[in-house]
């Protein structure tokens, strides 16, 4: 929740239009920080969660996905590096892009997969605000104008950096890790074993990012700040859902090896209260989307207020998907997730394709509501039909 607090300021010192350039290249990080995560965070996860008790396998995991993360840094690097010299929306802002790489560094550091598996949340917590206000401190400190934009997803690399050392050093400390030096056959295995789970969450980023690129593509940086905001919004409120999905799936990988029943039970006594904070957060956001985006914006706020109505009820529907999707992924259901995530992609960008061009920004908000139903009901649907996985969630 803190970088949501400094946007006001930021878009005050470099303009909406400044804060568009920026939100395309967060964009475009967001893009290689999937892709360095390889799905680790819920593989690793399930892996330390089920192996919590052996320091020699929690070990050898903890060293080879940071090899592994190592491995696929290096090659994304690479890729930047073309694209600095062949894209030109990239060329024209290289300097930008170069600093913000730090941020996909930064977040390959993080081994917050490893204190969720074991279930010491508190740690991840600690350590995600000590990142955040780092880079709250610098923001406030350095940037002053328009041309400091540059720096802004730079100082969030530095402090994901600063945390990622960090929860490396308390990660020794805490869980008394044996140095095992990972075999390359090791970051293989890792790369195949993670191969459907890392497509499915880069389908996820896709359809939930690529949005801002090709409102870009068809608009200007105004315009996409003013959306942005909105976005940022919902974001914030995502980041809330994605807590609470990482908090509850260590135990749900426990249970679903136990029993569907007691499965169940869990979802019934811990999920429902929270799907209803959810939705009454949602319709308070509807009705404040004005006094919300007043906030961060001092004028034209109506605009983005307008977005933010429509985006409102995207925190519920993503909710009401989290017990299938646990579900399916404690399963191993992996070629199944990727198939519904890869449809709700390629309907993403198609409906973005004919809608932004005729309705702007606008045409983007309906995009994104649209595929967060069909995800949504895709991954319902896929576990209420098979009876093997199947478990009440609601009555």
């Amino acid at each position: 929740m803190l970088p949501i607090i400094i946007i006001p300021y930021v878009i005050a010192k470099i303009g909406p239009d400044g804060f568009g350039v920026v939100s395309v290249a967060q964009v475009v990080m967001m893009f290689f920080a999937t892709i360095a995560d390889y799905g680790f965070n819920l593989t690793a996860t399930r892996e330390a969660s089920v192996n919590r008790e052996n320091s020699y396998i929690l070990s050898k995991i903890f060293f080879t996905v940071l090899a592994t993360k190592f491995f696929i840094c290096i090659l994304l690097f690479g890729l930047l590096l073309f694209g600095m010299l062949f894209i030109p929306l990239i060329k024209a802002n290289a300097v930008l892009y170069l600093l913000a790489f730090v941020s996909v560094i930064g977040q390959s550091f993080l081994t917050n997969w490893l204190f969720q598996g074991i279930e010491k949340m508190r740690l991840v917590m600690y350590i995600s605000l000590i990142a955040r206000s780092i880079f709250i401190a610098l923001v406030i400190v350095f940037i002053k104008d328009k041309d400091d934009s540059i720096y802004f997803i730079f100082f969030m690399g530095v402090g994901n950096l600063f945390a990622g050392l960090l929860s490396i050093i308390v990660a020794f400390k805490v869980l008394r890790l044996r140095r095992v030096i990972p075999r390359w056959r090791d970051i293989i295995s890792e790369l195949r074993k993670g191969w459907h789970i890392a497509m499915s969450n880069l389908s996820v980023s896709i359809y939930m990012y690529a949005n801002i690129l090709i409102l870009r593509i068809f608009t200007n940086d105004a315009i996409v700040g003013y959306y942005s905001v909105a976005e940022r919004v919902i974001f914030a409120a995502r980041q809330i859902l994605s807590v609470y999905f990482q908090s509850i799936y260590p135990q749900v990988c426990q249970l679903a090896i136990k029993s569907k029943d007691e499965l169940s039970h869990y979802f019934l006594k811990y999920y429902r209260p929270f799907l209803l904070t959810v939705l009454a957060g949602c319709i308070f956001l509807f009705i404040a989307s004005e006094p919300v985006v007043a906030l961060f914006l001092k004028e034209r706020n109506t605009v983005s207020a307008d977005y933010l109505r429509i985006l409102s009820i995207v925190p519920f529907i993503v909710c009401l998907n989290i017990p299938s999707y646990q579900v399916l992924i404690a399963h191993n259901e992996k070629k199944t997730l990727l198939t519904i995530f890869t449809l709700g992609t390629i309907v993403n960008i198609g409906l973005s394709l004919l809608l932004i061009p005729m309705m702007g920004a606008l045409g983007t908000t309906y995009t994104v509501v649209i595929t967060e139903f069909l995800i949504t009901t895709s991954l319902i649907l896929a576990m209420v039909r098979n009876q093997k996985i199947r478990v009440r969630f609601v009555n």
